[in-house]
């Protein structure tokens, strides 16, 4: 080859590679400009995906909240138990369910049991000889300044954390939201009440003095009266807390409806509306599916609301002399 045609040929390589560099180039800054961002088409496909990730992720984390109040809710009940179980080695006898037969206030069960909860301090300021605990409570609370009393001051044991309604502080009588309710100062309501057995009382909460349970009014139960087996025996439920509420003061209330309520209407779930005899006088709570209960030897039990029904009535007598079986 000449040396012409050499230069030429040697020409002609570097022309084609500069051209194929360049070629390359232009071809590597379309790429990239291309993939620099999404087309409407892809973008939609993204938020796609991305809801229904959410709306698969919100229901699990629901679940798992839920799980845990759960979770927390039997724990309550738990050391209820342990507690009723501290005082009868005491008293070697369970609490009353209410100290009084009727009006003016009657200090409950829960009351009674606080030295058993770490709150003995609340408990000494306890007069549990004063006719009436609404009148204790309020001349303590009224008076100036202010002395301090066991009732004005929440106590998480007592509240189930699935329920929206408990922690709330009330103030009754007829200078609070709920005038109809007797003047017993600032409350709070819980969600746990024992079980006076499967007979309610006279109509309106008047109370129970002679229940086939384990506790009511002035009722003084032995775990050697439990002849159904303790393990067999619900002794406390969970009641949902009221709207309003009105029902339910753990430490100073009423009697019945308020300490303890009976098994005669069921179980079912229950309503986010005022005090009225349909949600008072059974058991119910805000877990899906069913209610917590304590039973005689400190266990906790979770019911369906599809429980049998005569199942149900049987577990809340002492000695009934049912065979049950859950």
């Amino acid at each position: 080859m000449m040396p012409n045609e050499q230069s030429v040929a040697a020409f002609r390589v570097i022309s084609t590679t500069s051209n194929t560099a360049k070629a390359k180039r232009q071809w590597t800054s379309q790429r990239n400009a291309i993939s620099g961002g999404f087309t409407l088409i892809e973008l939609l496909v993204v938020i796609a995906v991305i809801s229904v990730l959410i709306a698969l992720l919100i229901p699990a984390v629901q679940q798992a909240r839920e799980a845990a109040r759960r979770t927390q809710c039997k724990n309550n009940l738990k050391q209820i138990g342990i507690a009723m179980h501290g005082y009868h080695d005491v008293h070697k006898v369970f609490p009353m369910g209410s100290t009084t037969e009727s009006l003016p206030g009657a200090w409950g069960m829960m009351a009674q049991m606080l030295p058993y909860l770490e709150m003995a301090n609340a408990y000494n300021l306890i007069d549990f000889e004063a006719a009436g605990c609404c009148d204790s409570v309020r001349s303590l609370q009224e008076a100036l300044p202010p002395k301090e009393d066991p009732s004005s001051n929440p106590m998480n044991v007592f509240f189930c954390s699935s329920d929206f309604n408990s922690g709330q502080q009330l103030l009754s009588g007829p200078l609070g939201p709920n005038p109809n309710t007797y003047p017993c100062g600032k409350l709070y309501s819980g969600d746990y009440l024992g079980i006076s057995g499967d007979k309610e009382g006279s109509p309106g909460c008047s109370g129970i003095i002679k229940g086939n349970g384990t506790f009511y009014s002035l009722s003084k139960i032995r775990i050697s009266n439990i002849t159904d087996g303790t393990s067999n025996t619900m002794v406390i439920g969970e009641r949902g807390i009221p709207s309003d509420l009105g029902w339910g003061w753990y430490l100073c209330g009423g009697t019945e409806c308020e300490h303890y309520v009976s098994t005669e209407r069921g179980l079912s779930p229950g309503q986010n509306v005022p005090s009225w005899q349909g949600t008072l006088r059974r058991f119910w709570s805000w877990h899906p599916g069913g209610t917590h209960f304590l039973m005689g030897d400190g266990s906790v039990q979770f019911f369906s609301y599809n429980m049998d029904f005569n199942t149900y009535k049987a577990m809340s007598s002492r000695a009934g002399k049912e065979v049950v079986s859950f």
